[in-house]
């Protein structure tokens, strides 16, 4: 499993990121961004 480390990494990243905090998503948004990730589960079993 790999994952990216998330983070700013340029000074305007940081208040690029500031900015997103006031983004507001739609209930359709939400569902569309959401519909590809299925939850597994624990994979350890």
């Amino acid at each position: 499993m790999s994952a990216p480390i998330v983070g700013a990494t340029r000074p305007h990243h940081l208040a690029q990121a500031a900015d997103a905090l006031t983004l507001r998503l739609t209930d359709e948004e939400v569902a569309a961004l959401e519909a590809p990730y299925v939850n597994a589960g624990p994979s350890w079993f």
